[in-house]
């Protein structure tokens, strides 16, 4: 389980982008047998600390985000839509390219 953490800064468009493995779903206990989908936790800050949106966001083609009592609080189909990123594979690197050389 990932415990670390990661900052970025967006550019002058809003723009950003960070490298990271794929999360693994995760069991949790409050309802038998539930499990979370796989997300990333975020948090966005604008000009001061009050602005902060606290969120995470889930990775398309996951079948648990059906299942997650979490994900169906959402009502709104097109909100919970907004949630999902889309896996971009021309992006992909392959994980040893991204290792620092020693």
């Amino acid at each position: 389980n990932f415990g670390g953490c990661g900052r970025t800064l967006s550019d002058e468009h809003g723009y950003y982008e960070f490298l990271t493995v794929r999360p693994g779903a995760y069991p949790w206990p409050n309802r038998g047998n539930d499990w979370r989908p796989m997300h990333i936790h975020v948090s966005v800050y604008g000009h001061s600390f009050g602005q902060r949106l606290i969120t995470q966001f889930y990775f398309e083609g996951d079948p648990l985000i059906a299942l997650c009592p979490i994900t169906n609080t959402v009502k709104e189909r097109s909100s919970l839509e907004r949630l999902v990123a889309s896996l971009d594979m021309s992006m992909a690197r392959p994980l040893d390219s991204c290792l620092p050389v020693r």
